[in-house]
């Protein structure tokens, strides 16, 4: 059994019957044994095993093509292929329908199947004709809608109705015959099943010489150029998510034909993708302020108004609160009312936005459109000046590009009231004013480059176009948050909700744009979990698996902390099944991503395949012999190189991407485990119950697609948290499952090696490497293994079994030194004695560097050089210098020395003046000697003296100059010229260098 294959075991599997399995009985069995029986749990007498476990299918799957059962990622079967099998299976058989001229005609009234025919829903929840729903009874259409799929079809009915501009008009015939909502992508394992399980029930084909004719079966329809409605719907269904421009031109084109119902139709579809996408939510209020239809409005807005704070959407309802307020024609104040009370909701939602400035103004100038005088003496010119400085006083400490304007108003408004208590109210508010404005202008420089866009997008794959741009608004929008939650406008001590608030509002205008960025999401609720927000952190947690299902992050997060939260439950089966809910969204959105992923690899090769061969009919064919046959074949073997290349590239990259997709189920599948391990315990698999972790081990190979990790999870679990020996049979069983995966095997030699079952860990050694070593593109594979048992020999083994498996290490990998292949035996990971060289003499080891002298060439002789002079500067108060050429008359000034440097900066400086005067004396006395190189060009003094105090290079622990790049920058330094610099201030000593870095950093 360990020399199977993944497919022999499949094949295995799916010759036994696979519908016997009874979780009931097998209930009621274990039900029968004690507690020492119960330990010979064995997960292979539960559910068989398969390499790469798909979901469980019927024998009929075995006569899949040749060509599907050449891709590598495309699935055995699938869950949805195996209901409809079983759906076709049992449908009567019918006889074929009549055809005239390619279309099906209906049969007469009297004909024996008198059933009506229950035309299928148009759309469902994604706006896709929903084909399983449909009778039945109803005959099964080719996947292009027409009778025949390899005629070319008469489109005479369809066009008719297009020109007219009516898209979905169906005909007179069957429900299914010509009328197509939108192009349904057809599963090919599903077609493959029904039409070998019952030929009588498909159409008849006429044979034609096409040679695309088995071609279009794996594609969908094709659409007629002018049908750009069913183009955009076609679109929309196969990349709900990531064509945005589809929804938008979808939803014009409908609104261009003043088709209403169906631009609302598809709006209702948007919006379930994207729910806060403020601008379209905006545009669909004025499609229907157009019509005057307010119920449709108000219906708007109550859907979306409180769960997407907007300042434009909120705007728009401002302006449609005003619109059917009437404030011209209230005279009993109630539409004034109205109007205050929207304007008090709505600047208490997004007030604080720093673009609401524009609102303040607007509800300031309202509030100075009221009854009453400014100034005047009554009640209500009373109540009218209270409330404008209310109004003020709230506007100005909110950091808007409003607020200055804003406080030119209000210093106005007070000192045109009364001067006195003006001063006073402004005194008390400028300190409000100035952290509100200084704080506008850091906002406005750190969201400069901000796009506040409201319709995400997918991020896009990193190395591909666009993935910076987004990258970088991702790092906008942090920067944003974490300005807020610095409390840059001191509200933590004063106010706390104020504070909290703030942040979470800018948390939501940032999935408004990062809607389908998960870790915004998960940062987000992470704030409101730590601030006592358990209900707003739940919110964001379920609206961001919403927006992103496939999202591990998010369902992770969401299951742990419904495990947290419900610790008191004492129904483990009810706590369970709670925690299991985000798992299974996200199992249902790997799985499905799977399907697509693997249908679009189909599609993707009959497309190719369907290219190559309309090339080969476009070709000429001749009956020339000679050259020309000669060229016509070397032409021929050009395209069907081509084609298979490109069939492989398509077939490599998907494989690619389904690895990666059942990698990550995988360990969806192993954390699910886990959670259910802590919360039910090991369970017992058919156990309603209490299943615990090996009824979700049996569901995970149920549902497939699940890696070699998942049964290495699940043994160790066994092993450690009970001790049970069923951990080696399911080792055991991966190993027929998975016979040349080097890491379980890597893991199965770690766990005999714990059980000290050497006897076991030999042979299992020996099996796998043979069998990886048997085709030499696995060879590397092997390395792992022998590595780890080189390792374990070498520390608890003999020498002589030693030196025979470095012999056969060698042989496999020549071209690994022999050296690190001995010292390998002696090492750790953090230690290897073999390398290590001792310091024996310490005076001849351990010497210093010195660092290399510069020779610096005399300079040239200059006799008494005068003083630098200062600049003078005009209109100075001081007395200028009097110059005078007679200095005998002039006071005596002593002249100050240098101060002397101290250290080893110092040391090195006398050292190189030094060399300075015995050069200069060596210029004077006599001329240098024949044969001896002249020395180099001198230095200017700057230069030496920063060479002087640059520190060693055993002081810098972090980073070290780049030799090559200082000398680089030396020499194409331009030093002042016309003046003399002052002599330089002596520093700290050089070791306190060590840890800095000046204005340029050299690295190596």
């Amino acid at each position: 059994m360990a020399e199977m294959t993944p497919e022999m075991a499949f094949l295995q599997s799916m010759q036994s019957n696979t519908n016997n399995y009874n979780p009931i009985t097998y209930q009621n069995n274990d039900a029968q044994q004690d507690e020492e029986e119960e330990e010979e749990y064995d997960p292979s007498h539960i559910v068989p095993d398969q390499a790469d476990d798909s979901n469980r299918s019927t024998p009929m799957v075995q006569s899949a093509s040749e060509d599907e059962a050449a891709t590598p990622s495309r699935p055995v079967s699938q869950a949805s292929d195996t209901k409809v099998v079983e759906t076709t299976a049992a449908t009567p058989t019918r006889q074929p329908p009549k055809t005239l001229g390619g279309f099906i005609v209906d049969d007469d009234d009297d004909d024996e199947d008198e059933t009506p025919v229950t035309r299928p829903k148009l759309a469902g929840s994604n706006g896709l004709l929903n084909v399983a729903q449909s009778s039945t009874n109803t005959p099964k259409r080719s996947l292009t809608q027409t009778p025949n799929a390899f005629l070319t079809p008469d489109v005479s009915i369809q066009k008719t109705t297009q020109e007219q501009g009516v898209s979905d008009v169906p005909s007179n015939g069957p429900p299914d015959s010509t009328f197509n909502h939108t192009a349904v992508l057809p599963n090919p394992s599903a077609e493959l099943d029904s039409t070998s399980t019952n030929a009588s029930q498909t159409l008849p084909v006429v044979d034609t010489p096409t040679a695309t004719s088995g071609l279009s079966a794996s594609l969908p329809k094709s659409r007629l150029p002018h049908d750009r409605v069913g183009i955009l719907e076609d679109r929309i269904a196969d990349d709900p998510r990531g064509d945005l421009d589809a929804w938008l031109s979808l939803i014009n084109e409908h609104r261009k034909r003043n088709k209403l119902d169906e631009a609302r139709g598809v709006y209702d579809r948007f919006f379930k993708v994207f729910p806060t996408a403020a601008e379209q939510i905006i545009a669909y209020v004025n499609m229907e302020l157009q019509n005057d239809d307010f119920f449709r409005v108000e219906q708007i807005f109550t859907r979306f108004l409180m769960n997407v704070h907007n300042v434009h959407l909120w705007s728009t309802y401002l302006d449609y609160v005003r619109r059917r307020n009437n404030l011209t024609t209230d005279t009993t104040g109630a539409a004034r009312q109205i109007v205050s009370q929207t304007y008090e909701f709505v600047l208490q939602t997004i007030g604080h936005d720093k673009d609401a400035g524009p609102i303040w103004s607007d509800y300031i100038q309202f509030v100075k459109s009221g009854p009453g005088v400014l100034g005047g003496n009554g009640w209500q010119d009373q109540q009218k000046m209270d409330t404008l400085r209310k109004a003020y006083q709230r506007a100005i400490c909110v950091p808007t590009q409003a607020v200055t304007g804003l406080w030119k108003e209000y210093d106005n408004f007070e000192m045109g009231l009364n001067k006195m208590t003006g001063r006073k109210f402004l005194q008390e508010k400028s300190p409000a004013y100035m952290t509100a404005r200084s704080a506008n202008m850091a906002l406005q420089n750190l969201t400069k480059d901000l796009d506040r866009t409201t319709l995400p997008r997918l991020p896009p794959a990193l190395g591909f176009d666009g993935d910076v741009e987004y990258m970088n608004q991702v790092e906008i929008w942090k920067r944003w948050i974490n300005w807020e939650k610095e409390d840059n406008l001191v509200l933590k001590d004063e106010d706390l909700q104020a504070y909290k608030s703030r942040i979470v509002y800018v948390y939501k205008q940032a999935l408004m744009a990062l809607r389908f960025w998960p870790e915004m999401w998960y940062d987000a609720a992470e704030f409101c979990f730590q601030n006592d927000m358990e209900s707003a952190g739940n919110d964001f947690l379920t609206q961001g698996i919403a927006a992103n299902p496939e999202s591990c992050l998010l369902a992770f997060r969401r299951a742990d902390r419904v495990e947290l939260t419900t610790a008191d439950i004492t129904d483990v089966k009810e706590r369970g099944d709670l925690v299991k809910e985000p798992y299974n969204t996200l199992f249902d959105a790997l799985y499905e991503l799977i399907n697509i992923t693997t249908k679009r690899e189909t599609q993707a090769i009959a497309r190719v395949k369907e290219s190559f061969a309309q090339q080969a009919l476009a070709s000429p064919t001749r009956s020339a012999d000679g050259d020309e046959a000669g060229a016509e074949e070397e032409a021929r073997n050009a395209r069907e190189a081509t084609q298979k290349a490109q069939i492989e590239a398509i077939r490599n990259g998907n494989a690619v991407q389904i690895k990666l997709l059942s990698k990550t189920v995988s360990y969806a599948w192993i954390a699910y485990m886990r959670a259910i391990r802590r919360i039910q315990g090991k369970g017992k698999p058919g156990d309603a119950a209490e299943g615990g972790m090996r009824q979700a081990f049996v569901d995970a190979r149920r549902r497939g697609r699940i890696t070699s990790d998942v049964y290495i999870a699940n043994a160790l679990m066994e092993h450690h948290c009970y001790q049970d020996a069923s951990a080696t049979r399911i080792f055991e069983r991966g190993m027929k499952l998975f016979p040349e995966d080097e890491n379980f095997a890597l893991e199965y030699l770690k766990h005999l090696i714990t059980l000290h079952d050497i006897i076991n860990v030999r042979m299992v050694f020996e099996s796998v490497v043979n069998k990886i070593t048997q085709k030499p593109e696995n060879t590397h594979k092997a390395k792992v293994l022998y590595l780890y048992f080189h390792e374990y020999e070498s520390r608890y083994g003999e020498l002589g079994q030693l030196i025979k498996l470095e012999k056969r290490m060698h042989e496999l990998f020549p071209d690994d030194p022999q050296l690190s292949r001995f010292a390998h035996r002696y090492a750790s990971p953090g230690f290897d004695p073999t390398a290590i060289r001792p310091i024996i003499s310490p005076t001849t080891q351990a010497k210093p560097r010195s660092l290399p002298t510069i020779g610096i060439p005399p300079p040239v002789k200059m006799q008494d050089s005068p003083r630098p002079s200062v600049a003078q500067v005009a209109n100075s108060p001081k007395r200028p210098l009097e110059e005078s050429d007679n200095e005998a008359f002039q006071p005596r000034k002593m002249i100050r020395a240098e101060s002397p440097l101290k250290g080893a900066a110092g040391r090195r400086l006398d050292a190189k003046r030094n060399q300075q005067r015995a050069a200069e004396n060596h210029a004077i006395g006599k001329t240098p000697n024949i044969g001896q190189p002249l020395p180099p060009p001198p230095l200017p003094r700057e230069i030496s003296y920063l060479l002087s105090i640059i520190p060693r290079a055993e002081t810098y622990k972090a980073s070290t100059f780049a030799p090559h790049k200082m000398v680089e920058l030396l020499r194409n330094l331009e030093l002042p010229q016309g003046q003399q610099l002052r002599p330089p201030i002596p520093g700290p000593p050089p070791s306190s260098y060590g840890q800095l870095n000046g204005p340029y950093q050299f690295h190596r």
